[in-house]
C-alpha cells in the first residue's frame, strides 16, 4: 500500500477473507473507506508476541475479536469436549483460535507493546461478557470481560459507527507518530467514555453517568442465584439504557447502544467493493464458512424474535436494519458479475428471513423482550410484501439462475402471509427450507419463548399444500434442541413420538450450550426463570443430555440401548412398544 505507518490495526480469531460475513473484514473496509490506513492480523499464534509485534504499534488502536463466533463455541461441543473442526479455518481444522480468544490476544498485545498500546475489545465474544455472566466452561460466574482482559475499552452489539467514532475522537489527539505517554493516553481514553456503545473501566467511587441504572454486584451475581437472575432481567429490559455493575474495587459503565444504522447506511456498507475471496496470502485450503456464505446477501441484521438461547438480539439489536431494494439489487448485479459465480445465490435474509422491513408500527419502543411470544405484538407489523418482491427482483437479475432463502424463516410471521410461503416454497427453496420449532412440549416452548407447538404443525399442514403437484421434492428442515432449561425426558419423549406419528425425518439436533447474555444461560446457572423467579428445572447431567439427543435421532442412527435407558429413566413404559418400533430403514419416507 505504499503506507510508513498504520493508524488501526485489527486483529481476529478468523481467517482474513474481503467478505461482509468475516466482521474484521467489514470493519477494516469502513475504516479504509474513512481514510485511516487499517491493517488485519489474522488468527495469530498466541503464544507468540511477535505475532503480534511484527506490523508494529498502531497511530490510534488496536482492536481485537475473537471473530464471528465465540471461540469457547467454537472450540468445545455443548458436551465440553474439544471440537475436531473449526468451520471458520483453512480446511476446516481446529486448534488456531485460542480458548477466551479476546483476553489471549489482548494479553499478547501488552506484552508487545505494555501500555504504549490502546486496546479495544469487541465482537460478539467481547459484546455477550461486558457484565459479570456465567461461564459454562468452568461452571462459574466470572468478572466483566474488560476486568480481565487488558483492553482499555469495549465496544459492543455492531460496531460500524462506534469504532469510526472512536478513530475520530483518537485522530484529534494523536500526533503523526501516536499517542505517547502514560498520561497522553489516559486523557485520550478518557475522551471516548461519552460515546454510544462503549463499555469502560472507572473508579468505583467516581461519579455515575446521570440517570446511570446500577446491576447488582459482579460478587452479588457469583453469591446470590436470585441477584444473578435479577441482574440479567434489569439488563434486559433496559437495553437502551447507560447501565453500570461493580466489580472489586471499579465499575463497569456501559453507554446506550448508539442509534440504528439507518438505510442509507446500511447500503454505504455493503455497498463496499468486497472481493468475496480469501486474502491472497492467506492459506490456500478451503474455508467451509466461506464456501456457505460467499454468494449470499445480507438484506438485514438484528432480530425481535427475542428466543431465550439465543444471542442475536442482544449483539446485532432488537430492531430490524433493513437494506434498500436497490441496494440488494445491486450486490446481486455484483456477485453474478464474479467469475466464481455459477448462477445461485443461496441465501438472501438476515437472523430471521422473513424480517425483511418488519419493525413496530406504532415506532416506539418499549421495553418488551420479544415481539412475537407470547403472542404477536399488535404494533407489529407483518405485511411480507416487500420481502417477496425482493426475492423476485434478486432471481431475475441476469446471470442469476436461483435465488434460495436458506437462514430460516420464523413460521408464527409466514403463517400471516399464505402466499409467502407458497412463493417460498415454490421458487425460493433449494429441496430443504429450515426452520426452527425447536420443541413441541408447551412447558418449554414457553421458556423458549418459542411459539405454540400448533404453529409448527399448521407451517407444515401450509408448506405441504404449497408444493402439492410441484415436480421438485421439497423437504421441511426442522432445527430441533435437547437439554434446554425446563426439558425433561419426558418431553424428549414426547417429541420424538410427535416426529414419528407425523413422519417427521429430523436431521439436525443440538444440545443447548450455555452461552454469556440469554436467559436461557440464567435459567441453567440459577435454576430460575429471570422473567418471573420461578423454579425451572436443569438437566446436568452429560449422559442425560446425550440421551434427550438420541431421542430426536432415534430413528436415524442411535442404538436401541440409549432409547430403553431414555424410557427406563423417565418411566414412559407406556410408550416403549411405540418407540421401539421405530426402523432405521433409509427408504422411510421424509417429510
Amino acid at each position: 500500500m505504499g503506507w510508513k505507518t498504520l493508524d488501526v490495526i485489527l486483529v481476529t480469531g478468523d481467517p482474513l477473507v474481503d467478505h461482509p460475513s468475516f466482521p474484521a473484514s467489514l470493519l477494516a473496509r469502513i475504516l479504509l473507506d474513512a481514510g485511516y490506513r487499517t491493517a488485519v492480523i489474522a488468527r495469530p499464534d498466541f503464544r507468540d508476541p511477535g505475532a503480534i509485534a511484527h506490523l508494529g504499534c498502531p497511530r490510534l488502536f488496536f482492536g481485537v475479536t475473537a471473530g464471528a463466533l465465540d471461540s469457547m463455541v467454537a472450540n468445545y461441543t455443548a458436551l465440553k469436549k474439544k471440537r475436531s473442526d473449526d468451520a471458520y479455518a483453512p480446511g476446516g481444522k481446529a486448534g488456531g483460535r485460542p480458548d477466551r480468544a479476546v483476553t489471549a490476544y489482548c494479553n499478547l498485545i501488552r506484552q508487545a507493546f505494555g501500555k504504549q498500546a490502546v486496546v479495544v475489545a469487541g465482537g460478539i465474544e467481547a459484546s455477550l461478557r461486558r457484565f459479570a455472566h456465567y461461564d459454562y466452561w468452568s461452571d462459574s460466574v466470572r468478572r466483566p470481560l474488560l476486568m480481565d482482559c487488558g483492553a482499555d475499552l469495549l465496544i459492543y452489539g455492531m460496531a460500524e459507527a462506534t469504532i469510526l467514532a472512536v478513530a475520530k475522537e483518537l485522530d484529534k489527539v494523536a500526533g503523526p507518530e501516536g499517542i505517547h505517554g502514560t498520561p497522553q493516553r489516559e486523557r485520550a481514553v478518557h475522551r471516548l467514555h461519552q460515546l454510544p456503545g462503549l463499555v469502560y473501566r472507572q473508579a468505583a467511587s467516581g461519579a455515575l453517568p446521570t440517570g446511570a441504572i446500577r446491576l447488582p454486584s459482579a460478587e452479588e451475581v457469583a453469591g446470590n442465584k436470585r441477584l444473578h437472575a435479577k441482574a440479567f432481567r434489569i439488563m434486559e429490559t433496559n437495553r437502551r439504557k447507560t447501565l453500570c455493575q461493580q466489580a472489586g474495587g471499579m465499575m463497569v459503565v456501559a453507554n446506550p447502544p448508539p442509534p440504528p444504522l439507518t438505510e442509507n447506511k446500511l447500503d454505504e456498507v455493503y455497498g463496499l467493493p468486497f472481493s468475496r475471496n480469501p486474502h491472497r496470502d492467506a492459506d490456500p485450503a478451503p474455508i467451509p464458512a466461506l464456501q456457505q456464505v460467499r454468494f449470499s446477501i445480507t438484506s438485514h441484521r438484528g432480530c425481535f424474535g427475542g428466543c431465550a438461547f439465543c444471542a442475536i438480539g442482544h449483539h446485532q439489536g432488537s430492531q430490524v436494519q433493513s437494506r434498500s431494494p436497490n441496494s440488494v439489487r445491486q450486490e446481486a448485479q455484483r456477485i453474478a458479475g464474479h467469475p466464481d459465480f455459477r448462477g445461485t445465490i443461496p441465501d438472501v435474509g438476515g437472523p430471521s428471513a422473513n424480517m425483511y422491513r418488519l419493525d413496530c408500527e406504532a415506532q416506539t419502543r418499549c421495553n418488551r423482550v420479544s415481539c412475537l411470544h407470547p403472542s404477536l405484538c399488535k404494533e407489529l407489523g407483518t405485511d411480507h410484501s416487500e420481502y417477496m418482491s425482493l426475492l423476485k427482483d434478486v432471481a431475475s437479475t441476469p446471470g442469476v439462475k436461483h435465488a434460495f432463502v436458506t437462514t430460516g424463516v420464523r413460521m408464527e410471521l409466514a403463517l400471516t402471509c399464505p402466499p409467502f410461503v407458497l412463493q417460498l416454497a415454490r421458487d425460493h427453496t433449494s429441496g430443504h427450507l429450515k426452520i426452527a420449532p425447536e420443541h413441541v412440549a408447551q412447558n418449554v416452548l414457553d421458556l423458549m419463548r418459542k411459539p405454540a407447538g400448533s404453529a409448527f404443525q399448521q407451517f407444515l399442514s401450509l408448506h405441504s399444500k404449497a408444493t402439492r403437484g410441484d415436480r421438485r421434492r421439497q423437504f421441511v428442515v426442522p432445527y430441533l434442541m435437547a437439554a434446554h432449561p425446563g426439558c425433561d425426558l419426558g418431553d424428549m419423549v414426547d417429541l420424538a413420538l410427535y416426529l414419528k406419528r407425523n413422519n417427521i425425518r429430523a436431521e439436525q439436533c443440538q444440545i443447548f450450550t450455555p452461552t454469556p447474555g440469554t436467559a436461557a444461560t440464567v435459567m441453567y446457572a440459577t435454576g430460575l426463570n429471570p422473567d418471573n423467579g420461578k423454579p425451572v428445572y436443569v438437566e446436568r447431567s452429560e449422559r442425560k443430555k446425550r440421551v434427550q439427543k438420541a431421542l430426536i435421532l432415534y430413528h436415524l442412527r442411535e442404538s436401541r440401548g440409549l432409547i430403553e435407558e431414555a424410557l427406563k429413566l423417565c418411566g414412559r413404559t407406556s410408550d416403549r412398544a411405540e418407540l421401539l418400533a421405530a426402523k432405521s430403514s433409509k427408504s422411510k419416507k421424509k417429510s
